[in-house]
């Protein structure tokens, strides 16, 4: 029998109304996702580059120290020599731009490297003076909040400590820094637009900002959230800008003992200026779908042709939808499954159409890994309604299942009750199977990088502090300098190492100047360039055969092959000769390229060792007696990909290894 008109228009009126509520809810809850993770995906990067911004100039700061103790103790009062101690000094860290002048006991300023001093100016006024003065007792570092020198007639914050003469205060030694110091390596992470880097000092002052705005240096901020007493070393916060008014998200990052905190803004209209072309997309998508819908409502499909024509648009919007959907009817039986849905967890719409929630939950159980498993409907059910009674707003706790039988998938799901007569409840899924690995695999690479930087720091520290307690003779205080030294040296090398990798990620190769080069030439002036370790022979200098070029940043590549030919000689530490050659492969993935081949006779690698050699922060040796950050063959690996070309590695442990970086010819 057929249905009559009245029925068909009836169940037809009811498939739209379900379709206009799955088809707004979709679009709320990406609405949401989506301007979430803009949010944090923010929060994550001002944080980090607050962190790098700190750790930059917390280095420019411990120079500046040993600047000022070192200059203190060349203080006698003669001008001219004290002079030319400055100007010899400063000649070893010129990539410092500083000013240095002496106040004695009274304020009055006794040396300035501006100019010589040809009046008596009182400074005894100033802020760093008064407090070495105040408790001349304490020989300790002091920053003060932003000045405009009365020589000079420019910005500076000033580094003091205080002279003494037999334990007596005697002036004071001052460092002047541009505020422009700080806040120029804004330029090195390549701030722009709307975002601010900020220097704050404990007691809230603004010590340096960029781009630079003359009247904010100086202004006390009031009750920012990084210094609060229970505030953490480092995190995120949003605020309206006290300076120009703009809302920011803002990661910072504390030195407590210089008493400065790092901020990097990144406004929140740049922010979210993605999210909210992607949010018109998504609106206007939505609207054109529902007006399609309403349409056909009034028209009361005359057609069964009609009814065909709206029921494929709607599987085709389901079909591209990226969540997976589950509708239950009124006695909460599966009614319908998405195509989304049944990609993510391999169940077909005949698997689970008609089953109870409670047949539905143990299939979708039996397909989670046991650490991740599926609560069941009733259980999501039960947890909406007590959150919806508390007038909770949102979903709740984020809620994932794993599936182990689908790759180790890991979904995000949640519910929604309707109040439609043939709809009870709506499943959603959600694909977070990436978004999870990245959280992992930066909360990893954050604490190994952590690690690795704490070490050396941990020896520099316990042999400065022994050094500070007791006497010891010339030459244990060398070799404890000794020992500092080289672990800064190994401390500025991780840094130096993970800001490539973070300028690698970043621009993905649109920073190469590419040109064509010719291998055997660019290998012949690495060589010559490269410093053999005492009494080992240098490499041989491969022979002039065919000319072989590739297009390719001259640069990365002299990088690349420099950290390859550094690594055989420190893992061959018994001798025996390193070879370096150009290759050409014998078929297979590496057809059309051009090897650079370097060999050693050093201790190689075990198989397990090979597989792990690219990993960052991974080294083959333990014992800590072959010195290096784990960092340089990421480096190379990064950089010969970026090229369109790959590494490869051969070793026998024991017995030496094989590098081999393959680029593509020109």
């Amino acid at each position: 029998m057929k249905r009559s008109s009245t029925q068909f228009r009836g169940q037809m009126a009811i498939v739209g109304v379900l379709t206009l509520v799955l088809l707004w809810s979709s679009a709320a809850y990406e609405l949401h996702r989506s301007q979430a993770a803009y949010v944090r995906e923010a929060e994550v990067r001002s944080a980090v580059q607050a962190q790098v911004f700190a750790e930059y100039s917390r280095s420019s700061l411990k120079r500046l120290n040993e600047f000022v103790l070192d200059m203190r103790r060349h203080w006698v009062g003669d001008w001219k020599r004290f002079s030319k101690e400055v100007v010899q000094a400063q000649e070893n860290i010129d990539d410092l731009t500083f000013q240095v002048a002496v106040i004695d006991k009274e304020g009055i300023l006794a040396y300035s490297n501006l100019a010589k001093p040809t009046d008596r100016t009182d400074l005894s006024e100033r802020e760093h003076f008064r407090v070495h003065h105040e408790a001349a007792e304490a020989d300790r570092l002091f920053i003060s909040k932003p000045v405009k020198g009365k020589v000079s007639g420019k910005w500076s914050i000033q580094i003091t400590r205080p002279i003494r003469d037999q334990g007596r205060f005697n002036g004071v030694l001052v460092v002047s820094v541009s505020p422009d110091q700080f806040a120029g390596f804004a330029k090195k992470l390549r701030i722009g637009g709307d975002s601010v880097l900020t220097v704050v000092r404990d007691t809230g002052e603004v010590m340096a900002r960029y781009p630079a705005i003359d009247s904010s240096l100086g202004l006390v901020l009031k009750d920012p959230p990084y210094l609060r007493p229970d505030a953490p070393v480092s995190g995120n916060f949003r605020l309206v800008s006290a300076i120009e008014g703009k809302e920011r998200i803002y990661g910072y990052y504390k030195l407590p003992e210089y008493g400065l905190t790092f901020l990097l803004g990144a406004a929140v209209n740049e922010v979210l200026a993605p999210y909210y072309s992607h949010r018109r997309m998504i609106l206007a998508a939505a609207l054109a779908v529902s007006v399609l819908i309403v349409i056909i409502l009034l028209l009361q499909f005359r057609s069964f042709t009609v009814l065909e024509d709206t029921r494929q648009q709607l599987a085709a919007i389901f079909a591209l939808s990226p969540d997976g959907f589950v509708s239950f009817d009124a006695k909460r039986r599966v009614k319908y499954v998405s195509p989304a849905f049944t990609r993510m967890t391999g169940l077909e719409d005949e698997d689970v159409a008609g089953l109870d929630e409670e047949a539905f939950s143990r299939h979708l159980l039996g397909l989670c890994a046991e650490h991740a498993r599926f609560p069941g409907v009733a259980a999501m059910r039960a947890e909406q309604q007590l959150l919806t009674g508390a007038g909770a707003s949102g979903g709740g706790r984020r809620q994932l299942i794993e599936l182990a039988s689908a790759g180790k998938r890991v979904l995000e799901f949640g519910i929604r009750m309707s109040e439609a007569k043939t709809v009870s409840q709506i499943l959603y899924f959600r694909d977070v199977t990436h978004e999870t690995e990245v959280e992992h695999l930066k909360s990893e690479f954050l604490s190994t990088a952590a690690h690795e930087l704490r070490t050396p720091m941990a020896s520099i520290f316990g042999y400065s502090e022994l050094m500070l307690s007791e006497d010891f003779t010339s030459e244990e205080r060398s070799e404890f300098v000794g020992i500092i030294y080289r672990q800064s040296q190994l401390m500025i090398a991780i840094i130096n190492e993970l800001l490539d990798l973070v300028r690698i990620e970043e621009r993905r190769g649109k920073d190469f100047d590419v040109t064509r080069v010719e291998l055997g030439e660019l290998l012949r002036e690495v060589i010559n360039n490269f410093k053999a370790p005492q009494g080992r022979a240098a490499p041989v200098v491969p022979s002039r055969e065919t000319p072989h070029h590739v297009l390719a940043d001259r640069n990365k590549l002299i990088q690349m092959v420099s950290n390859v030919l550094s690594n055989a000689y420190k893992y061959s530490p018994a001798g025996g000769a390193v070879d370096v050659a150009l290759v050409e492969p014998e078929g297979g993935a590496q057809a059309g390229q051009i090897g650079i081949r370097i060999s050693d006779h050093g201790i190689g690698l075990t198989p397990g060792q090979l597989a792990r050699v690219s990993e960052r922060f991974y080294r083959a040796d333990t014992s800590g007696k072959i010195p290096g950050t784990g960092l340089g063959m990421s480096i190379v690996k990064e950089i010969v990909e970026l090229h369109g070309g790959s590494l490869s590695m051969t070793s026998n442990f024991g017995s030496g290894t094989a590098v081999t970086l393959w680029l593509p010819g020109a």
